[in-house]
Protein backbone atom coordinates (compact mmCIF):
# COMPACT_ATOMS: atom_id res chain seq x y z
CA UNK A 1 0.00 0.00 0.00
CA UNK A 2 1.23 3.18 -1.02
CA UNK A 3 0.75 6.72 1.60
CA UNK A 4 0.77 10.25 0.19
CA UNK A 5 2.47 12.56 1.67
CA UNK A 6 1.62 15.92 2.12
CA UNK A 7 3.98 17.56 0.18
CA UNK A 8 2.77 15.39 -2.58
CA UNK A 9 -0.30 17.49 -2.41
CA UNK A 10 -1.29 20.29 -4.16
CA UNK A 11 -3.81 22.77 -2.10
CA UNK A 12 -5.95 24.69 -4.45
CA UNK A 13 -9.22 27.53 -3.84
CA UNK A 14 -12.33 25.77 -5.34
CA UNK A 15 -15.85 27.02 -5.13
CA UNK A 16 -18.62 24.38 -4.42
CA UNK A 17 -20.45 24.14 -7.56
CA UNK A 18 -23.09 21.01 -6.58
CA UNK A 19 -23.84 19.10 -3.53
CA UNK A 20 -23.87 15.13 -5.04
CA UNK A 21 -24.51 11.20 -3.00
CA UNK A 22 -22.78 9.98 -0.61
CA UNK A 23 -20.97 13.41 1.00
CA UNK A 24 -19.23 14.09 -2.56
CA UNK A 25 -19.08 17.63 -3.99
CA UNK A 26 -18.50 19.02 -7.58
CA UNK A 27 -16.45 21.99 -7.62
CA UNK A 28 -14.72 24.52 -9.39
CA UNK A 29 -11.18 25.65 -9.54
CA UNK A 30 -9.34 28.76 -9.94
CA UNK A 31 -8.92 27.96 -13.35
CA UNK A 32 -12.30 27.09 -14.42
CA UNK A 33 -11.47 22.86 -14.12
CA UNK A 34 -13.99 21.20 -12.52
CA UNK A 35 -13.08 18.19 -9.60
CA UNK A 36 -14.83 15.68 -7.28
CA UNK A 37 -14.11 16.45 -3.86
CA UNK A 38 -15.38 14.43 -0.68
CA UNK A 39 -14.95 16.40 2.98
CA UNK A 40 -12.36 15.47 4.90
CA UNK A 41 -10.44 15.93 8.44
CA UNK A 42 -12.14 18.41 10.81
CA UNK A 43 -15.28 19.14 8.38
CA UNK A 44 -16.30 15.15 7.92
CA UNK A 45 -15.88 15.11 11.93
CA UNK A 46 -17.98 18.07 13.35
CA UNK A 47 -20.25 17.48 9.71
CA UNK A 48 -19.71 20.57 8.49
CA UNK A 49 -22.41 21.19 5.71
CA UNK A 50 -21.17 22.60 2.41
CA UNK A 51 -23.41 24.57 -0.02
CA UNK A 52 -23.07 25.68 -3.92
CA UNK A 53 -20.79 28.94 -3.70
CA UNK A 54 -18.88 28.03 -0.84
CA UNK A 55 -15.21 28.78 -1.00
CA UNK A 56 -13.50 25.54 -0.33
CA UNK A 57 -9.52 25.17 0.08
CA UNK A 58 -8.99 21.37 -1.84
CA UNK A 59 -6.19 19.05 -1.58
CA UNK A 60 -5.69 17.40 -5.38
CA UNK A 61 -4.86 13.79 -5.21
CA UNK A 62 -1.17 13.51 -6.74
CA UNK A 63 -2.24 10.88 -9.19
CA UNK A 64 -5.12 11.66 -9.99
CA UNK A 65 -6.09 15.57 -10.91
CA UNK A 66 -9.88 14.89 -11.65
CA UNK A 67 -10.00 13.99 -7.23
CA UNK A 68 -9.52 15.21 -4.11
CA UNK A 69 -10.52 16.25 -0.88
CA UNK A 70 -12.35 19.83 0.70
CA UNK A 71 -9.65 20.21 3.87
CA UNK A 72 -11.31 23.84 4.62
CA UNK A 73 -13.97 25.67 4.29
CA UNK A 74 -12.74 29.68 3.81
CA UNK A 75 -14.74 32.30 4.66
Amino acid sequence: MVVSRAEDRKSVEATVLEVLPQAAYRVELANLDQVIAHAAGPGRVNFVRLRPNDRVLVELAPRDGRRGRIVELLK
